[in-house]
């Protein structure tokens, strides 16, 4: 009876002890569960911004190669700084040269975009009726022009100190009166003049006050 006894407490203390270390174990694969739900979960956001960033590359390969570059023009001229000289740079992009939009932009040394634009080459084409000895030019010779055009576009005559002769009237077309005195008082000042259209001059000078090159003036028709 003695040795049942002590049997029977002996199985009672083992049921207690596996029940206990049971419970701790349920308690351990619980928590390592909703760490495993946690870590999956904090994943999940990098994981949809990486396919983000595939997406907006892949809309940016897409708008390049429907508007591939067909033609560039670089040169550097003082314009914004007197020791310092800008970069002048025109793109052409499009499915051809006639129909393509050219992409006009003046950036300093230190990389700082002054000035941005951009056009139809159409608009480079417009003066050739000018030069033209019969009725129409063929698809060549517009591509020719248009060629030189952006070729010639910034040449070292087509700057001028100062911006604004001391004794110009002032045109207000673009610039307010008091804009147009400051430009003229500063005998320092660079202008950029190019022509787009038949007869439509642009006349630029750098602004220190905007921190860019604004139209001043006008040429031509």
């Amino acid at each position: 009876m003695q040795v049942r006894t002590s049997f029977t407490g002996t199985r009672t203390l083992f049921s207690g002890y596996f029940s206990k270390n049971m419970h701790k174990t349920l308690f351990l694969c619980l928590l390592a569960l909703l760490a495993g739900c946690q870590q999956a979960a904090e994943t999940t956001p990098a994981t949809s911004s990486r396919k983000e960033n595939e997406t907006t590359s892949d809309t940016q390969a897409d708008e390049n190669e429907s508007n591939p570059l067909l033609l560039i023009m670089q040169r550097t001229h003082l314009f914004s700084s007197q020791s310092q000289p800008d970069y002048f740079r025109l793109d052409l992009r499009g499915k051809s040269i006639t129909e393509g939009t050219v992409y006009f932009t003046i950036t300093t040394r230190d990389g700082r975009l002054i000035h941005e634009e951009n056009f139809p080459a159409a608009d480079l084409e417009a003066s050739m009726v000018y030069e033209m000895d019969k009725p129409s030019a063929t698809e060549q010779e517009r591509e020719a022009y248009i060629r030189q055009r952006v070729e010639n576009f910034v040449q070292p005559n087509d700057f001028v100190t100062p911006a604004i002769a001391p004794n110009a009237p002032a045109q207000t077309s673009f610039v307010s009166e008091t804009a147009w005195k400051k430009i003229q008082a500063n005998p320092n000042t660079i202008g950029f003049k190019y022509l787009l259209g038949k007869e439509d001059g642009h006349l630029l000078v750098y602004d220190p006050e905007e921190k860019k090159a604004v139209r001043y003036g006008s040429f031509g028709g």
